[in-house]
């Protein structure tokens, strides 16, 4: 019955293919055992983020199991909040439905240290509760951060007031809240975000930035959002590579497996777990 829970979970916690996608692509055995020995170091890493990118990939590769066997002993002892709002929600997402409770108690808490990572990991699992907690967070106008983060957890729920927030947000004149707006859209958008994504991406430079447009247009089935994020695989900060060897799995561009292949030998631990990530969601097995 875990097996199926975890499965089930997975499922749904995947970013839905999008209806253009390529065909499933041949992953080579060396290819995909590349891939996976990435994935099971990054989950051992002392660098914490990265480990929860591993954690998350190999859930979404099938092995929950496996990362709730790493995860569940640490949850306890974990005192920093981020951290604890981090481990939670790679529990849960692979299959430890009762790790959510973290979640909530972390964005209950009268400290705002972890608010922005709980409404970050809520919206990443999909949960809303009753959404009070949520709709207070939303509310708070000293902390955009955090309001937009709050507006994405509900919009997946058909929260209108919150899904114009977080367009209000996409145009606004803050490029750094412009970019968070087009990841949440493109994690849970549609294709009737295009063109505000289109005409507001004309104006971003920095390529921190740009490549979350990339990313949201790409979901989408844009062709130039498509072809910019495989160069922004190449891209000189592994900042802008991250994002793209994530999104280009998500976005399903089978003809970024070449590139994709060779970051697994990328200098930084995060492009090579999220290019492990997008070459275990784009290949299947040879």
């Amino acid at each position: 019955m875990q097996a199926i829970k975890t499965f089930a979970t997975a499922a749904l916690l995947l970013v839905a293919t999008p209806a253009w996608a390529d065909a499933p692509t041949l992953l080579s055995p060396e290819t995909r055992n590349r891939c996976m020995q990435t994935l099971r170091d990054g989950l051992t890493s002392d660098q914490f983020w990265p480990s929860m990118h591993a954690a998350e990939a190999l859930t979404l590769a099938g092995y929950g199991e496996e990362v709730r066997s790493a995860l569940t002993p640490k949850l306890p002892n974990v005192q920093d909040a981020q951290h604890r709002c981090g481990v939670a929600r790679e529990l849960f997402r692979a299959g430890d439905e009762s790790a959510v409770a973290t979640l909530w108690e972390v964005l209950g808490s009268d400290d705002p240290y972890g608010h922005n990572h709980a409404c970050e990991s809520l919206f990443k699992i999909r949960q809303m509760g009753d959404g009070k907690l949520l709709r207070q967070h939303l509310a708070d106008e000293t902390l955009p951060i955090k309001q937009l983060l709050a507006a994405a957890a509900l919009a997946q729920h058909g929260d209108s007031e919150a899904k114009l927030r977080i367009h209000d947000f996409l145009i606004g004149d803050d490029d750094n809240m412009a970019r968070l707006a087009a990841w949440t859209m493109a994690v849970s958008g549609d294709s009737s975000d295009l063109a505000a994504l289109r005409e507001r991406a004309k104006s971003i430079t920095n390529p921190q930035h740009l490549v979350y447009f990339h990313a949201a247009l790409a979901r989408f089935g844009d062709a130039d959002g498509k072809t910019a994020l495989q160069a922004d695989l190449k891209h000189e900060d592994p900042m802008v590579r991250v994002y793209a060897a994530e999104f280009c799995g998500h976005s399903n561009i089978s003809a970024a497996l070449p590139v994709l292949t060779e970051l697994l030998e990328d200098e930084n631990l995060d492009v090579r777990i999220r290019a492990a990530q997008a070459l275990t969601m784009l290949g299947t097995n040879a």
